[in-house]
């Protein structure tokens, strides 16, 4: 386990002389644990990164079996993802409000006509547009396929604000209906072709786009709006490796627990098209300082959708190239072999598409292609990520579907079950890796925590067993307290002096292998959980 802290430490160590090196081995300092990363620090030059759809396809693809790990970075004391660029704790940390939940990233600044269209795409899964409403605001507009309205609209609002409920940072997107007699061509607007040429765009483009669109009744279209990311734009990040020109990039993206759980997040809400493209840097401005955050955007191919169809049974459950050992299985199998998902029911939901929860297994979800960050990922990394898909309540997600506006409540009560049944199963596999201890604390001289497992109703109580130690700050050694093997505080910790730390190291049975070990600093009147290491 690698704390942020230690990431920092590390780069500024290079610039201290070894003889001082003896008072980098102090495992917590005075602030620990820490909430926020620190200031950034401000971004002087910042190229925009692009990066080819196609060969990031194939590059990752070819790297499938890369799975070599190390604990995870970008963590606090507790194990827990700081505020950041990247992540900042929301519903899993304080409960976010039914109105909180539906407002997601913001609702102020939906689009309003006329609209002057200033360019548009043709490639791409998805055609679509870009345009500025009668605020002068930019948005990038796609709508939903002929033969699903409501299914790529719903699934970006609702994916967008779910994100958004996690921790990401997410555009807000709007649902807006839309009349043709309400879009003009921009003078200087172009659009850009299937063979990368592009040309100045004219009237008759409009329809070409709109004729691949779904079209109400009353001649409107129904079409994703997203406000453009404030900022200037400097392409997708990376889910591997650093930038080397942002200073606060000290974290390889593959070792960070908020990209590794990511993975569980993406699974929860089948979000297949989890690659770099579908991502954002934007150099911003706060507090006279200009730094970089990172985005999370295009949610169209989550939950049943692929965006310009229902998605794929495949899609979630392999990868887009299999890897040889199933290609090798279904050959041997003589195609008798059949894995569960493609016995899967799914009900004939167009505006819903192709989700179910019955086949569905964490382990076994897939993207559409390798993800470097998902496939390091580890037990710890999957346990941070389900405590908050676990904080999602039925209402709560109730709450979030219903801003995807379906005009059949059948497709709402479906999503939400789906969900539901898919965050159990999440909980449920992910405590299980490790012992699901957490939230400590201490009151009345005694050690409390909360068993998550059982919380959840997936198991019982355990019979749980407790050692103590003191520990060394500064070497990092344990010195066992004979007698001490009881959830109340050590005799010691009364008349220790300020500042000295405390070890607990718990396990249950059957299973001596998952532990996890609690620290403690004694703070005047106070004794403070400082750490959290596990062990499975």
């Amino acid at each position: 386990m690698v704390h942020i802290r230690s990431c920092i430490l590390s780069v500024v160590a290079c610039a201290i002389c070894l003889g001082m090196s003896a008072a980098q081995t102090q495992k917590f300092y005075h602030d620990d644990p820490i909430q926020a990363d620190p200031k950034p620090i401000a971004v002087k030059e910042a190229g925009k990164l692009k990066i080819f759809d196609l060969h990031d396809y194939v590059y990752q693809t070819g790297r499938q079996n890369a799975r070599i790990s190390r604990p995870a970075m970008g963590i606090n004391t507790l194990g827990e993802a700081p505020d950041s660029a990247w992540f900042t704790n929301r519903h899993g940390r304080n409960r976010m409000t039914r109105e909180e939940l539906k407002r997601g990233p913001g609702n102020e600044h939906p689009p309003r006509p006329p609209y002057v269209i200033v360019g548009a795409k043709t490639e791409g899964i998805t055609p679509g547009f870009k345009m500025k409403d009668a605020n002068g605001r930019v948005y990038f507009v796609k709508p939903d396929p002929v033969t699903n309205p409501e299914l790529n609209t719903g699934a970006d609002v609702i994916g967008s604000k779910f994100f958004y409920a996690i921790g990401y940072n997410t555009p807000e997107n709007y649902i807006v209906r839309i009349r043709k007699s309400e879009l003009t061509v921009g003078k200087e607007a172009k659009i850009s072709l299937p063979n990368r040429i592009s040309r100045e765009m004219v009237g008759h483009d409009i329809q070409g786009i709109l004729e691949k669109a779904a079209r109400s009744p009353d001649g409107s279209y129904r079409v994703i709006a997203s406000l453009a990311i404030p900022g200037k734009d400097l392409g997708p990040f990376r889910y591997e490796g650093t930038r080397s020109d942002d200073p606060n990039d000290l974290v390889p993206h593959e070792d960070r627990r908020d990209l590794r759980g990511l993975f569980v997040f993406c699974a929860w809400l089948n979000h297949t098209d989890a690659k770099a493209a579908n991502s954002l840097n934007a150099l911003i401005r706060e507090d006279g300082i200009e730094y970089i955050r990172h985005y999370l955007i295009d949610f169209g191919s989550a939950f049943g959708s692929d965006g310009d169809a229902p998605k794929d049974a495949r899609f979630g459950n392999a990868y887009q190239i299999p890897v040889a050992g199933a290609v090798m299985k279904s050959l041997l199998g003589l195609g008798l072999y059949s894995p569960g998902w493609e016995r899967a029911v799914y009900p004939k939901l167009s505006a819903v598409g192709r989700i179910e929860s019955d086949a569905f297994e964490l382990d076994r979800w897939k993207p559409n292609y390798p993800n470097p960050a998902f496939l390091r990922r580890r037990p710890d990394d999957e346990y941070w990520a389900a405590k908050i898909v676990m904080a999602f309540t039925n209402d709560d997600i109730r709450a979030v579907v219903e801003t995807g506006q379906y005009s059949d409540p059948l497709f709402v009560d479906y999503l939400v079950s789906t969900l539901a049944q898919r965050r159990d199963k999440i909980g449920r596999a992910c405590f299980a890796n490790v012992l699901s201890l957490d939230n400590f604390g201490t009151r009345d001289g005694d050690l409390f925590f909360e068993d998550l497992s059982v919380t959840y109703n997936f198991r019982a109580l355990l019979p749980y067993q407790i050692s103590w130690s003191g520990f060394d700050n500064n070497t990092g050694a344990f010195t066992p307290l004979p007698g001490e093997t009881s959830f109340r505080l050590p005799r010691l910790i009364d008349s220790a002096a300020d500042g000295e730390y405390f070890a607990a190291r718990i396990h249950a049975e059957p299973d001596e292998r998952k532990t996890v070990t609690v620290f403690l600093r004694k703070k005047g009147a106070a004794r403070e959980i400082v750490g959290v290491e596990r062990e499975w």
